[in-house]
C-alpha cells in the first residue's frame, strides 16, 4: 500500500478513443516491434549489465523502469530489453514519450521510485514545463483540464533526428493515414466509382498500393509483403533490409538515452553511479554488409533471417 507520492501527472479514463487506420496501425506495429530480440535464440546473445556490478541498484531498476509486463520476475536482461521496446513503441506511436520520475513511500516507510508514463493525446513540451492536457470528458471528473509538470522531473524521448525528427515523422503519419483511408477496398460500400462502366476495383487497389509504397519509402516499410506479389523478390528483401537499418537507428537512440537515465538516476537517486552496458546487438555494419551482398547477388536468401 502506498502512503505518499510526489506524482503530478494523472492517468485518466475517457470515452473518446482514436481507432488507428488499418495501414498506419500495421506500420506503427512493425516499426516498434522486434526493435530488440526479447525472445528466442537471438535474445540469448545479448547481455545487459551494470558497471560496476551492483545488486541493489539492479533491484531498484526492476521497480523503476517502465515495461509492458509488471507482474512476473524477469531477468535483468529481460527488464532492460523490454524497457527499450516499451520506449520504442511509444515513440513510433506518438512521436515522443514523456516519463515522470515518481517517488513513492509505502506503509512500511520504504521509499522507491518509478518512471511513470505521462499519458494523453495532447502533451505540450516546453523549455521548463511539460503540460498534460486533459480531454473535456475527463476534465470534469478531475476538476482541471491541464496539469503542469516541471521538466526537471521528467525524461523526454522524441523520434530521433537520425530518422528525420519528431515533426517530420508526425507529418508523415498524418499524410500516410489520409492516403491510406482512400483505399477502394476499405471503402468498398462508399466507393462512388463502384458499379460504373469500365471501373476495375482490383486495378484501382493495385495503383493505390503503389502510392502507399511510394509514401512509405521515407522509412522503407515493407508492407508485410511476402515477396513477388506487387514487386520483385529482390526489391522485397531490399526493402526489408533498409527497414531493419531504420529500426536499428531507433534502437540505438533509445539505448543511448536509457543509458543516460540509468547513469543519472543511479547516482542522484539510488546513491551510487553505475553505467548500463549492453553487448550483442545486431550492428548497422552487419546489415549494411548483407545489403551490399544482396545488391551484388552474393547473399544466400536462406541466411537473410540473421539480420531480419
Amino acid at each position: 500500500m502506498i502512503s505518499e507520492t510526489d506524482k503530478i501527472s494523472v492517468r485518466y479514463h475517457t470515452n473518446t478513443y482514436d481507432t488507428p487506420e488499418h495501414y498506419s496501425h500495421m506500420f506503427i506495429e512493425d516499426f516498434g516491434r522486434n526493435v530488440v530480440p526479447i525472445y528466442g535464440s537471438k535474445s540469448e546473445i545479448v547481455t545487459c549489465k551494470l558497471d560496476p556490478d551492483n545488486k541493489e541498484i539492479m533491484k531498484s531498476l526492476y521497480e523503476l523502469l517502465p515495461s509492458h509486463r509488471q507482474h512476473y520476475r524477469p531477468s535483468f536482461n529481460e527488464i532492460i530489453l523490454e524497457t527499450i521496446e516499451y520506449i520504442a513503441q511509444h515513440i513510433v506511436n506518438r512521436g515522443f514519450l514523456v516519463l515522470e520520475l515518481v517517488k513513492y513511500k509505502d506503509v512500511n516507510e520504504r521509499e522507491f521510485y518509478k518512471l511513470e508514463t505521462v499519458y494523453g493525446k495532447d502533451i505540450k513540451i516546453k523549455r521548463e514545463i511539460i503540460t498534460q492536457i486533459i480531454p473535456d470528458n475527463a476534465a470534469q471528473e478531475l476538476g482541471k483540464n491541464r496539469i503542469d509538470i516541471p521538466l526537471e522531473k521528467c525524461f523526454v524521448f522524441e523520434f530521433p533526428e537520425t530518422l528525420g525528427g519528431k515533426e517530420k515523422y508526425l507529418q508523415f503519419l498524418k499524410e500516410f493515414s489520409e492516403l491510406a483511408k482512400q483505399s477502394p477496398m476499405m471503402n468498398f460500400l462508399n466507393n462512388p466509382l463502384q458499379g460504373q462502366a469500365g471501373y476495375n476495383l482490383t486495378e484501382h487497389q493495385r495503383l493505390h498500393d503503389i502510392e502507399l509504397w511510394k509514401k512509405t519509402k521515407t522509412y522503407n516499410w515493407h508492407h508485410r509483403e511476402s515477396g513477388g506479389e506487387k514487386f520483385s523478390g529482390f526489391y522485397h528483401i531490399y526493402r526489408h533490409l533498409l527497414f531493419r537499418k531504420n529500426k536499428i537507428k531507433l534502437r540505438d537512440y533509445v539505448v543511448e538515452e536509457l543509458c543516460k537515465i540509468v547513469s543519472t538516476l543511479s547516482e542522484k537517486v539510488l546513491g551510487q553511479k553505475a553505467e548500463l552496458k549492453i553487448e550483442g546487438f545486431l550492428t548497422m555494419d552487419k546489415v549494411e554488409e548483407k545489403l551490399e551482398q544482396w545488391k551484388t547477388g552474393q547473399l544466400d536468401p536462406k541466411t537473410i533471417s540473421d539480420v531480419l
